[in-house]
């Protein structure tokens, strides 16, 4: 395996570890004496199922299908930005998910484009439709959140 098919694994696993940390870690917090029923909540990982199943597919697609794979890479870049520096900005307290999203997620998609662009395996059109694709799931996600949170305060 090559490192930039590695680093396509590395992002994906980054992914994972920011989903745990953004959806697993604070209900954990709220059942700490009752760990099993956190890491058993069948209702919690059919919510994350996808976002695993979708960094697996990523993954495996890689710098074979650029336009697919450079979606990871996009998404790793404005997630954390809009969804963890913007909303802890604006709820004045750090998310979930904001130094895994911020330390893991971010440098390693830098980190994936720059060997994309480096080995030229990206193209600017693939990488700016690939962006655009990854913009509007992260966008998708700042809405989904902040909708959730706006039923949470009420």
């Amino acid at each position: 395996m090559t490192i930039p098919n590695i680093s396509f694994w590395l992002l994906a696993a980054a992914l994972i570890i920011h989903t745990i940390a953004e959806a697993w870690l604070p209900e954990w917090e709220k059942a700490k004496p009752n760990w099993r029923s956190v890491v058993f909540n069948r209702l919690l990982f059919l919510d994350n199922l996808p976002i695993f199943i979708f960094a697996i597919a990523i993954a495996a697609a890689g710098w074979k299908l650029p336009i697919i794979g450079g979606i990871l890479p996009a998404i790793g870049i404005t997630h954390p930005i809009f969804d963890h520096i913007g909303l802890s900005l604006w709820g004045k307290k750090i998310r979930p998910g904001s130094w895994t999203g911020m330390l893991l997620f971010f440098p390693l998609s830098i980190w994936v484009y720059s060997i994309g662009y480096s080995q030229n395996l990206i193209s600017l059109t693939d990488l700016l439709i690939s962006g655009a694709i990854g913009l509007s799931i992260s966008g998708w996600l700042l809405w989904i959140t902040i909708k959730f949170l706006k039923t949470e305060q009420n």
